[in-house]
């Protein structure tokens, strides 16, 4: 899993700011860049001199190229259609197939020589096409999926069509990758955000790419180029393995401030219905730490409890509310997760492994 940027050039983007904003990437954990190779509204001979000053620089930097490509993009490249060897020499390490290439074609290209690997569009995948690849026997080790980002409002996807696509490729054990939007800086001409997920399209981006993870993503882009400083570090801080929560706390005892921050929590592979049970809490407790009752409110879905002396052997489970439950006195509310993040508790389901962040 890892998380990558999206380059364009031949638009409206001068390869100074390109070049400061792919060091700037590397420097908040970002390690691919996406960029295409035959948007409409590009200056085809510009976008040449730019991608082969911005393909030397990802060499240098160890920056993974993925390069969305189509037939009459080789045109205007001047390479022929077969000649990989020509693209992989540009600095690309992967091309993403879509529209104009045939399932034959694309199983052929997943045999070349050169380490290129190729990427199909999981995003209009369909069990037919992948029924006719596999009938031509691609190398499966050579070929991965990327899903389309939707520069118009209301063309992304929804999460189960998503879902649907993602079950499918992972049949085949695909890599399967995504896009997510900057709410700053959007990508002309239409200016609307690059999300794969509608839904994603006015989301704040660190949201958005903990969404995609926790849907089992393996990486995650940000669509529009140039994100703002602040929307790279947040998302490049955030783990792909671990789904974070951002939370406000409620003065929790130095004792229950360690449980909450200081652990990766992890759900019980047996999952309760009403709650999310830390598995590694109560150990966490040592022998002469006690917890005395405290904040015993009513429980609401987000809100995050640590259980009291009084709970006995349950002193020290950490819990997330996923329900509304009733005051006890045997368990101190010790904070919440901010209401823009409950709903990621959804995702964690059977030993899925969550932590927590200050807001």
């Amino acid at each position: 899993m890892s998380k990558g940027i999206s380059v364009f050039v031949g638009m409206n983007y001068f390869l100074e700011d390109n070049i400061k904003f792919i060091k700037n990437a590397k420097t908040f954990g970002f390690n691919s860049v996406f960029t295409s190779l035959h948007i409409p509204e590009a200056n085809y001979k510009k976008a040449i001199l730019d991608f082969k000053e911005i393909a030397s620089l990802c060499k240098e930097l160890n920056m993974n190229i993925i390069a969305d490509i189509s037939p009459r993009a080789f045109n205007y490249l001047g390479f022929d259609i077969n000649n990989l060897k020509a693209i992989k020499d540009l600095g690309i390490s992967a091309i993403r197939i879509d529209f104009g290439f045939s399932a034959k074609e694309i199983a052929y290209f997943t045999k070349n020589p050169y380490g290129l690997k190729i990427e199909i569009n999981a995003s209009t995948v369909t069990e037919k096409f992948l029924k006719e690849l596999e009938s031509y026997n691609p190398n499966y080790e050579m070929l991965q999926s990327c899903h389309n980002y939707y520069p118009r409002l209301n063309t992304g996807i929804s999460i189960k069509t998503f879902k649907k696509k993602n079950d499918m490729l992972k049949k085949y054990n695909l890599k399967i990758s995504a896009f997510i939007p900057s709410l700053v800086n959007k990508r002309g001409p239409i200016f609307e955000g690059l999300p794969t997920l509608e839904i994603h399209r006015f989301l704040d981006p660190q949201i958005s790419a903990k969404e995609l993870f926790a849907l089992g993503i393996d990486e995650v882009f940000f669509g529009d180029a140039i994100p703002a400083e602040e929307e790279l570090k947040t998302v490049g801080k955030i783990s792909e393995n671990i789904i974070d929560l951002r939370i406000e706390t409620f003065n929790p005892c130095s004792i229950e401030e360690n449980i909450i921050f200081n652990y990766i929590h992890e759900n019980r592979p047996d999952a309760a219905e009403d709650v999310i049970r830390s598995t590694n809490s109560r150990i966490s407790l040592k022998k002469d730490d006690i917890i005395n009752p405290n904040n015993t409110l009513e429980r609401e879905p987000g809100f995050i409890t640590i259980d009291n002396k009084i709970y006995l052997r349950y002193c020290g489970e950490l819990q997330i509310c996923k329900k509304n439950l009733p005051k006890d006195e045997r368990v101190n509310v010790v904070g919440r997760i901010i209401d823009e993040e409950i709903f990621l508790i959804n995702y964690i389901d059977d030993e899925i492994k969550f932590r927590f962040t200050r807001k």
